[in-house]
C-alpha cells in the first residue's frame, strides 16, 4: 500500500464513493432498501436488482415515489459519521465521485472544521450547473451523481432506469472529464462491492465511458470474488483486499509515521 498513500498524501488521487463507506461491507444499502420496502408493500417482487425493483413498482399506479424516497431517507438518516470519515476529511483529494445520497462526508467535514484536523473545506457538487466551479486548492471538490438528501425536490435520488437516463449528460461531463487527467493521478474506489449488483453497475455504468483508457484502477473491497481474480486483472481493476474503515485507519498510521 505504500505506493497507494503515498499518491493519496501527494494530492494525486482521484476518489469514486461508494454506499458500503456509509452502511459498511457487510450490508448492502440496495438490498435493505429492497428488503425493509417490501416489509411495509407486504409482498416480495423476487427481484434483488434496486433498479428493476424501482421500475417494477413504478409500473403499478398505486405507487408513490416520494413515498419510496422518504422511505429511503428514513434509512439514511440513521447512518452515523465514523472514523473513517473523519480521516477521508483531512485528505487532500485531486476529487471525489460519489453516488451516495446521505450527507456523512458532509458532516465529517463540518465535524472538524473548528479542530486542528482542518485542511480543507468541501466544495458539493450536485447538479451541471454546480459542476463548473473551479476549486480553490485549500478545497476538495465533491461531486454527487445520483442526488442529495439534503434537498430532495433539487437533487432527486436516482434509483430507476427513468431517473439514470435523465441524468446520462450530467454523468457524461463528470465522466468524460477524467479522460483527460494526469498519468500522474491514480483511481481509488471505496464502498462498491462486485458482490452487489448495483455496486457492479454503477462501476460498469462508469466504465462505460472508457474514461480510464487502459489505466488501472484500485477498488477497495474486503469480500472480493477471489473466483473472478482473473478477470479483475484482465480488466485493470487492483483488488485491495480491505474494508473502507481499516484502509482509511491504515493510511493514517502511514501518514503519520510520514
Amino acid at each position: 500500500l505504500e505506493s497507494v498513500f503515498k499518491k493519496i498524501q501527494e494530492g494525486n488521487t482521484i476518489l469514486f464513493l461508494g454506499a458500503g463507506a456509509s452502511v459498511g461491507e457487510k450490508r448492502y444499502l440496495s438490498r435493505e432498501i429492497i428488503q425493509y420496502y417490501e416489509q411495509y408493500l407486504g409482498y416480495n417482487l423476487d427481484e434483488s436488482n434496486i433498479t428493476k425493483f424501482v421500475d417494477m413498482l413504478s409500473a403499478n399506479s398505486t405507487f408513490s415515489r416520494s413515498h419510496f424516497d422518504n422511505f429511503v431517507m428514513t434509512l439514511l438518516q440513521k447512518l452515523n459519521v465514523t472514523d473513517a470519515h473523519r480521516i477521508l476529511a483531512t485528505i487532500p483529494w485531486r476529487q471525489v465521485i460519489t453516488t451516495k445520497y446521505d450527507l456523512l462526508v458532509e458532516r465529517a467535514y463540518d465535524e472538524i472544521s473548528a479542530t486542528y484536523q482542518k485542511q480543507y473545506d468541501l466544495q458539493v457538487v450536485r447538479n451541471i450547473k454546480q459542476y463548473n466551479y473551479t476549486e480553490a486548492n485549500t478545497e476538495v471538490k465533491y461531486i454527487k451523481l445520483n442526488g442529495c438528501m439534503q434537498d430532495k425536490s433539487l437533487y432527486p435520488f436516482a434509483f430507476s432506469t427513468a431517473d439514470f437516463n435523465k441524468l446520462r449528460q450530467y454523468y457524461k461531463i463528470v465522466i468524460n472529464d477524467l479522460k483527460n487527467v494526469s498519468s500522474d493521478i491514480q483511481f481509488l474506489s471505496v464502498g462498491y462491492s462486485y458482490q452487489d449488483k448495483f455496486g457492479q453497475e454503477l462501476l460498469d455504468k462508469f466504465d462505460s465511458y472508457n474514461y480510464r483508457d487502459k489505466r488501472w484502477i484500485f477498488n477497495v473491497d474486503p469480500y472480493p470474488n477471489e473466483n473472478a481474480l482473473a478477470y479483475y486483472r484482465d480488466n485493470r481493476i487492483c483488488i485491495i483486499k480491505c474494508s473502507f474503515e481499516d484502509f482509511l485507519g491504515k493510511y493514517k498510521v502511514w501518514e503519520d509515521e510520514h
